[in-house]
């Protein structure tokens, strides 16, 4: 009786952005520019399988194409929190912080942003995340953005055709002397 894996091998391609000629998942090839070392881009050695499983692409004695947890920085489609590609956090941080001031709450500022509380939360206080995706970070920077004050009808004009604030002269009242005679 031949007996079936507990679950399907990983599907190909996961990830537009791999570039090797060998499966993501599984073990390295020997012909590999980076046969021996983890595919990140870390420099981590990854260990080496002890057992051989064709369907899974493991070889024994090949090391392995990741380090535990690597391969979310590469082959994951949506890599935010690992991923080398996004802004960094530390600067989002201070503009969710900011519209947090300006709205009440995480919830209010979520709402706006249209996104889940949780995600926005994670983006503010796990200290794990390294990365926001650029999508997220742009919608936030947009929010951002909103709130400023157009000082200048010129701005308002080339952004909205039609449509500007009239200047607002401050004219400084100076108090009149008043000479009295006397």
């Amino acid at each position: 009786m031949e007996t079936q894996p507990l679950r399907e091998p990983p599907l190909e391609p996961r990830s537009a952005g791999w570039t090797f000629d060998h499966p993501s998942h599984g073990t390295c090839v020997p012909e590999c520019s980076s046969y021996g070392s983890c595919h990140c881009g870390c420099g981590a050695t990854p260990k080496r399988s002890a057992v051989t499983s064709v369907p899974w692409n493991r070889y024994a004695g090949h090391p392995f194409t990741f380090v535990p947890g690597h391969q979310l920085r590469v082959v994951h489609p949506r890599a935010g929190m690992w991923s080398k590609q996004g802004v960094p956090v530390e600067r989002v941080r201070p503009l969710i912080r900011w519209l947090r001031m300006q709205h009440g709450s995480v919830r209010a500022v979520a709402e706006l942003l249209n996104m889940p509380e949780s995600t926005l939360r994670g983006y503010l206080y796990n200290a794990k995340r390294k990365r926001v995706p650029p999508e997220a970070a742009q919608r936030i920077v947009s929010l951002t953005l909103a709130h400023r004050r157009r000082s200048r009808p010129l701005e308002l004009w080339e952004e909205i055709p039609g449509q500007f604030e009239p200047a607002v002269m401050l004219l400084e009242r100076r108090p009149s002397l008043a000479l009295s005679q006397g």
